[in-house]
């Protein structure tokens, strides 16, 4: 009783809050895994964060996908072996998060699922990485597995051998060649995915091959027309495609000519997936920016990361106005002194590596440099300027740049959890 002799009003708890309220302060939480605790406190709580998809959007702008660590393919994988498999191996990033360090921990960051399958002949290359997952194909085979490495025996496998791929309608002469794989996924939902594949026909007939999570039924895949390319430069002799490229802007994926005249473009719509060629952006074929790239800034914005020495910069392509079409050069940074700081001298220059979303990854060596040289790996966001030294490590092959999921299946509604044939 109040000293008033009325009752007295009941404790307010946090239940008692309002639910706009309570969203607010989860944005406030500093990554998934405190958010993933926070919705299993109470069933209440899980519902409101699983059935409000604005939040979930807010969430992932809010907290992009941490890097785990970089994955790096078997240096000569073709070359013979004997009796040891050939297996990425994975580099990791930001030793010093605990968080970081426990999820790695926990996963299959060993491949040990694929070893353990194939034993000696466990011979995969990592061809992306994406959302949590990987891409990986098996030498000399069509076989693709789509692996999650943070949760064990978490796979599924694609045969493309059944799926008519380099069947030929004009019966042309040439053999197939498997060229490039790569994964479209949807932070919103990481049960939602999209695989896409380019093959060739002899040298210039190409294909793309796209799988649905949403229409692979029964493991389809929806064949693009094939599509005749540009021969190879005369002069140069430089016209080959450079198929591990695979640069994303926006929903479509781009693969440039050695020669940097032509890109091949591939619009993975699984309903109509679609190949074209078009001329490349003029900035990537200037012989004072040999290092560059195509992404995406701001959104769908396209963008060319590029280094010049020991500058990097972007430039945005503008899409109205008196100059639409035209390339501006928005910012660069010059790392000059940062690269003296961290490695006591001036190596040849900074070559662009990869490109996931703002983040550009950067390596102060060519590949296949001296043993005896120093290569550091690093990457920049050019949106936040912020830089961050990774490791150093022989760069002796291609890499894939891991981040963690930016969502929890943990945290998709009933109806989005699972879809068949997933």
């Amino acid at each position: 009783m109040a000293a008033n002799g009325q009752p007295a009003a009941a404790a307010a708890t946090i239940d008692d809050l309002p639910e706009n309220l309570l969203l607010d302060i989860f944005l406030c939480l500093p990554s998934l895994s405190d958010l993933v605790r926070a919705a299993c406190t109470c069933l209440p709580w899980r519902n409101l964060v699983t059935n409000f998809p604005p939040f979930r959007r807010q969430f992932i702008d809010l907290h992009p996908a941490p890097l785990l660590g970089l994955f790096f393919d078997t240096p000569f994988p073709h070359v013979p072996h004997n009796g040891f498999p050939h297996i990425p191996a994975f580099a990791p990033a930001r030793r010093n998060d605990p968080e970081l360090v426990a999820a790695i921990l926990s996963g299959d960051f060993f491949l040990t699922t694929l070893q353990a399958r194939d034993g000696p002949e466990a011979n995969w290359i990592v061809y992306d990485a994406r959302g949590g997952y990987l891409l990986l194909k098996k030498l000399g085979e069509l076989l693709l597995v789509k692996q999650n490495t943070l949760a064990r025996w978490c796979e599924r496998f694609f045969d493309l051998s059944d799926a008519h791929i380099f069947d030929d309608d004009d019966d042309r002469e040439g053999d197939g060649q498997f060229l490039h794989a790569g994964l479209i996924c949807d932070d919103e939902n990481p049960e939602s995915f999209r695989i896409f594949c380019l093959v060739a026909h002899g040298k210039f007939r190409l294909r793309a091959a796209v799988f649905s999570s949403f229409l692979g039924i029964g493991g389809d895949w929806f064949l693009s027309p094939w599509l005749d390319v540009p021969p190879p430069d005369p002069e140069g002799g430089q016209g080959d495609l450079l198929p591990e490229s695979g640069m994303r802007v926006g929903n479509f994926i781009y693969w440039p000519y050695r020669n940097r005249l032509y890109v091949v473009v591939l619009d993975p719509d699984p309903n109509n997936p679609l190949l074209f060629v078009e001329m490349i952006p003029p900035l990537l074929n200037l012989d004072g920016f040999p290092s560059s790239i195509l992404g995406q800034i701001n959104g769908d914005n396209m963008c060319i990361a590029y280094s010049n020495g020991f500058n990097i910069g972007f430039m945005l392509r503008q899409e109205d106005g008196l100059d639409a079409g035209a390339w501006v050069n928005i910012r660069v940074f010059n790392l000059t002194d940062k690269v003296r700081r961290k490695l006591g001298h001036l190596p040849n220059g900074l070559e662009i590596a990869a490109m996931r979303g703002s983040i550009v990854y950067f390596t102060t060596s060519h590949m296949f440099h001296p043993l005896e040289a120093t290569c550091w790996f690093a990457c920049l966001c050019l949106e936040s300027r912020r830089l961050e030294w990774l490791f150093p490590r022989t760069y002796n092959g291609l890499f894939q740049p891991y981040h963690h999921s930016s969502w929890s299946t943990f945290l998709l509604p009933e109806n989005e959890r699972f879809y068949p044939f997933i």
